[in-house]
């Protein structure tokens, strides 16, 4: 488990938690979140992101943007 915050992060479970109430994540937002707290202390690309969350496809870089946003919202960072 990952303690942010408030919010608890179970990486192998896929899952995650505010004050004990359980985040609806999408599994592209998790796999955001999942690379970002893999990589503590270490700038994550874009490109690594893009290719990590979307392994062998094309996509615009909005798509990485909105699930960062979500990430945000939910997590109460902006």
């Amino acid at each position: 488990m990952i303690q942010l915050g408030n919010a608890s992060i179970f990486l192998e479970r896929r899952e995650a938690f505010i004050d004990g109430q359980a985040l609806r994540l999408g599994g592209r937002a998790f796999d955001v979140l999942a690379l970002l707290l893999q990589a503590p202390g270490r700038l994550v690309t874009k490109d690594e992101l893009l290719e990590r969350v979307w392994p062998n496809l094309v996509v615009e870089e909005n798509n990485l943007q909105v699930h960062i946003c979500t990430l945000r919202r939910v997590l109460g960072l902006g």
